[in-house]
């Protein structure tokens, strides 16, 4: 477990166990693959939010596309994911590994800095959201 893509697989078993817990097979794997797509498109978003800061034509062009043009990229993120993890349940056979070393302290430190990752993730994409509202507020 060395590899982006071995990051990659971790951070959508830990949506799948998140989502296990309360969901049902079938949904926890359409949680996990709908969420971990939503992660992963979490820093393209942040990188258009600080676009926006500084330039305020980019900005004006977004506002003035249609909606879709923040759905597509998610869809295609969410495919992909789809298409290299959870078809033909490629996931079970990676999950199953997963589970067989759950105990070894390399996993338990994979495993924190993915949820270390995930976290960030989420920060980074509210505070530059957080900015670029204070910043509209001021400029329009």
């Amino acid at each position: 477990m060395n590899t982006l893509f071995d990051y990659y697989v971790m951070m959508n078993y830990i949506v799948y166990k998140f989502y296990r817990r309360y969901e049902d097979k079938d949904g926890a794997t359409i949680s996990a693959c709908v969420f971990s797509a939503f992660f992963l498109s979490l820093p393209f978003e942040a990188i258009e939010c600080v676009i926006c800061i500084f330039s305020p034509e980019f900005q004006l062009a977004m506002r003035q596309e249609n909606r879709y043009v923040y759905a597509i990229p998610l869809l295609v993120v969410m495919l992909l994911n789809y298409l290299i993890l959870y078809r033909n349940g490629r996931y079970k056979e990676d999950f199953m590994e997963l589970d067989k070393i759950s105990d070894t302290e390399r996993f338990a430190r994979r495993k924190r800095n993915t949820k270390i990752f995930i976290t960030a993730l989420i920060v980074v994409a509210l505070v530059s959201l957080i900015v670029v509202s204070i910043i509209n507020k001021s400029r329009f």
